[in-house]
């Protein structure tokens, strides 16, 4: 049986290069090999996120990483903003109070991106620790502006932690010159691979602030991983998902052997392309052309339709699997992801199977 195409926000697919060596014989974590791999997927992922910095890996999903960034960069009561704009900006604030922190959460509105002078008025007068903020929102299908977010809470030294899960591979994230101070993101999204590790980038004022913080941590501990990074021969204070990290040091030579420019481009064209053929079927997006994202799409259910019956239809008839919403957009959206490996005849087929689906119900 073909394998089902997985046009959802993740896991997405996988290249079959990637997948082979996923499948292999994992080294042992203390070794010459895995530290030559390694030291490889590091300079890999700085090349990416673009920094001068280290990137931690950590055995996580992307949560995991958000976590991380939290217990890491605050102490308990400190005073922080979540610019929300959907499920995921939700879940940042979560965490936050999970932790302890005076979170304060502002709502945009889902299917909406942060409003600029709203968060320039927020940031005047709130005397916040830090900014936390999602790149690309896939509950919604929305791309936030984060060089314009960055730079606003730059003017107002407050420093900025981006939830790039969903984004960095993707679309345009520039880490160091945008002057952002943490970027999230995990193996499963843009990076072609498959689940199981989170990865996270701090600038030289985010390291300071992990100094001071009096939160609780040991496995998510980012200094004591950074030790082992900074090594002659680097590795992790514990295992690590090693097929994981395999998997991802192949994914990543392939991403900068295509040009991260040419990726970003792609990208740009299936967006587009998704969206058009969307209103040429008569339905309607859920966000503005200005914010769409160009890695999933968020479609509104006509009324004389199942959220449900769509997705089953197109899973059963097609072997293509999309997914619905979330919250309070839950039966009222369906959502189609295109990030990560994608080829046109795989965006082709599902953009097919939709619209039979739309057709047939």
């Amino acid at each position: 049986m073909e394998d089902m195409l997985l046009m959802t926000p993740g896991p997405t697919m996988v290249p079959e290069e990637v997948k082979k060596v996923a499948g292999m014989q994992p080294f042992h974590h203390r070794t010459e090999e895995f530290y030559q791999l390694f030291s490889k997927l590091n300079e890999n992922l700085k090349k990416i996120f673009q920094t001068k910095n280290e990137v931690i890996t950590l055995t996580s999903s992307g949560t995991g990483g958000m976590e991380a960034a939290v217990a890491n960069l605050f102490s308990a009561g400190d005073k922080v903003l979540v610019a929300s704009i959907g499920y995921f900006g939700e879940r940042f604030y979560d965490i936050a109070r999970a932790y302890g922190l005076d979170a304060e959460i502002y709502d945009f509105g889902w299917g909406n991106a942060v409003d600029l002078d709203i968060l320039e008025d927020k940031l005047k007068k709130g005397n916040y620790k830090a900014l936390l903020v999602t790149h690309n929102e896939t509950s919604t299908g929305v791309t936030n502006n984060i060089e314009n977010i960055a730079k606003i809470a730059n003017r107002y030294n407050v420093p900025v932690i981006v939830d790039a899960v969903s984004s960095l591979g993707g679309i345009p994230l520039k880490m160091d010159e945008w002057g952002i101070d943490a970027v999230i993101t995990c193996s499963q999204k843009c990076l072609m691979s498959p689940p199981g590790l989170s990865f996270i980038a701090l600038s030289d004022r985010a390291w300071e602030m992990t100094k001071t913080s009096n939160l609780p941590k040991y496995y998510f501990d980012l200094r004591k991983a950074r030790e082992g990074v900074l090594k002659p021969k680097p590795d992790t204070p514990a295992t690590p998902a090693v097929s994981t990290i395999m998997a991802v040091a192949k994914a990543t030579d392939m991403l900068l052997e295509k040009g991260l420019d040419n990726v970003y481009k792609k990208q740009s064209e299936y967006g587009k392309k998704v969206r058009k053929y969307v209103k040429e079927l008569g339905l309607d997006l859920l966000p503005s052309e200005e914010v769409a994202s160009n890695l999933i799409t968020a479609i509104k259910v006509p009324e004389r339709y199942k959220a449900s019956d769509i997705i089953n239809y197109m899973k059963e008839k097609h072997r293509v699997l999309i997914t619905g919403g979330q919250g309070p957009l839950k039966g009222k959206i369906i959502r189609i992801g295109h990030m990560g490996y994608l080829t046109d005849e795989m965006l082709d087929k599902a953009l097919y199977a939709l619209k039979d689906a739309i057709s047939s119900l």
